[in-house]
């Protein structure tokens, strides 16, 4: 999320219409009917998910059971402006997404941000669900490295508006090193949590992968058999 630049893959078109394809099922997609019969809260989680690992999910399991999220939703984004490498193709981070929710109906995917047209920004994500979502509540998920610069976001007073902001304790930005942005509105809006010690990240994941050491622990089991069944991270070919 956050000011996802959409642009990245201009030849791409083809693959973002294999990428829809891949998870084209109707819990992949919020809708009126979808809607709870009262509002509830509905955490929005954005990333990149390459790979998605148990450092997400055990911190949506406890940020869902702390705040009373009744849904989460799960944004892959085609590229962050945050992050020089370039993400691996859409279909397959999808696919991963979709096998480490699989049984969850309280948990799913959510394509906006790569079906809209660049520029892509997390305020026009949280416009979009907001309008489908009507009187329920969204949260927007983060970890507090991603809070410190929430106000360098393409309009983060509107994001505040819309959506209240939970973060999650990552280090080194933690404690007193912990970097509240000065945005009008945050302060009550914001609750930060401790998720527990996972210290898992995807960068150090898809270094082993390069190195030919496995991801047994760090992923769900299916995610890890179809990365080696892919030959995913193993050469800078299935990044294209």
């Amino acid at each position: 999320m956050d000011n996802r630049n959409c642009a990245a893959e201009r030849s791409g078109g083809t693959k973002l219409s294999s990428a829809r394809a891949a998870a084209a099922s109707p819990r992949n997609k919020l809708t009126r009917d979808q809607r709870y019969s009262v509002p509830v809260r509905i955490g929005v989680f954005g990333g990149t998910f390459d790979p998605v690992h148990f450092g997400h999910l055990r911190m949506i399991e406890t940020a869902a059971v702390k705040f009373g999220l009744s849904r989460v939703l799960f944004v892959p984004a085609r590229i962050s402006p945050f992050k020089e490498e370039a993400s691996t193709d859409p279909r397959h981070r999808i696919a991963m997404l979709a096998l480490a929710l699989a049984g969850r109906q309280d948990w799913s995917l959510w394509l906006g941000e790569l079906d809209r047209e660049p520029p892509s920004y997390t305020v026009d994500t949280l416009r979009e669900l907001s309008a489908l979502s009507l009187l329920d509540e969204l949260w927007l998920l983060m970890g507090t490295d991603t809070l410190a610069r929430l106000d360098r976001w393409k309009d983060p007073e509107e994001i505040v508006r819309l959506a209240r902001i939970a973060a999650f304790v990552r280090e080194p930005f933690s404690g007193s090193k912990r970097e509240r942005p000065k945005i009008t509105g945050l302060e009550n809006r914001l609750e930060v949590f401790d998720a527990g010690s996972v210290k898992i990240s995807a960068t150090a994941l898809r270094s082993d992968l390069e190195r030919g050491i496995g991801p047994a622990g760090r992923v769900p089991e299916a995610v890890a058999e179809y990365i080696t069944k892919q030959g995913l991270y193993s050469s800078v070919v299935a990044r294209h």
